[in-house]
């Protein structure tokens, strides 16, 4: 059995004037001694991450392996935190990332660059175990050698499926917004469907959402939404506005 642990919850947004957030999902999963984290998130959230680790008596040196989904910044980036990590990367996202052209809006292209001759590095290909119990699925469009985690818990599994469904609106719509390949994106989307159903209590965890269960055939919310954003719009640093991004609503402080 693992334990596991939302450490940072991700967000289905982007904004019309800033591009993407990139506020994506990082999770903890810890059994015996073994700590693995899936997914790194971007620079914004490094603080938030040694936060995270100092709560669970753990820094980044006790990480054994990382988990990316893909190579796109907001989920790969922070990899160069964890020195002691093997970091697992599929094999066909890291040659398509090698190839992209340099200046586009998606893959870091540096990071790509050390993560592919790091030694710490393990490419992986699909319905291949990484460690017992926890298998990668391809699930590709969004990227096209893009990883979903399937963690065998027993009773139920754990599904960590990254941007292959970003978010419910995209698992219920069976669309995908900022894909490469909208038809190969619904088809990971139909057998994300399929992994989600071979056990009543599995539980999927999106890239830009909040962990979910199937009720009754539909997909629903294990957490609440914690997101806002905190920001100066007065004379002084003292007073600010905090918009929450659940309930759209406005909190002067």
């Amino acid at each position: 059995m693992f334990d596991y642990n939302i450490f940072i919850q991700g967000f289905p947004g982007k904004s019309s004037t800033h591009g993407g957030l990139g506020w994506s999902t990082v999770a903890l999963l810890s059994q015996n001694d073994e700590n693995i984290i899936i997914d790194v998130g971007s620079f914004g959230v490094r603080p938030l991450l040694l936060e995270k680790l100092h709560d669970k008596g753990l820094s980044p040196d006790d990480i054994t392996m990382i988990l990316l989904t893909h190579t796109h910044w907001d989920h790969c980036v922070n990899w160069t935190m964890f020195p002691n990590a093997t970091i697992v990367v599929g094999r066909v996202d890291m040659e398509w990332a090698l190839n992209e052209p340099a200046g586009g809006w998606h893959v870091p292209e540096l990071y790509v660059k050390e993560l592919n001759r790091s030694p710490q590095t393990k490419l992986v290909d699909h319905l291949e175990e990484v460690v017992p119990g926890i298998v990668a699925h391809q699930t590709k469009g969004h990227t096209p050698g893009h990883l979903t985690y399937t963690v065998d818990n027993g009773d139920y599994d754990l599904i960590f499926c990254g941007d292959a469904a970003k978010n419910r609106a995209e698992l219920l719509s069976s669309d995908a917004d900022m894909t490469l390949n909208l038809s190969e994106s619904q088809g990971s989307i139909d057998y994300l469907w399929k992994l989600w159903k071979e056990k009543p209590e599995n539980i999927l965890i999106p890239g830009h959402d909040i962990p979910m269960k199937l009720i009754n055939g539909k997909p629903m919310y294990l957490h609440k939404r914690e997101a806002d954003l905190q920001c100066w719009f007065s004379d002084t640093l003292e007073d600010y506005t905090t918009i929450e991004l659940e309930q759209k609503s406005v909190f002067t402080k």
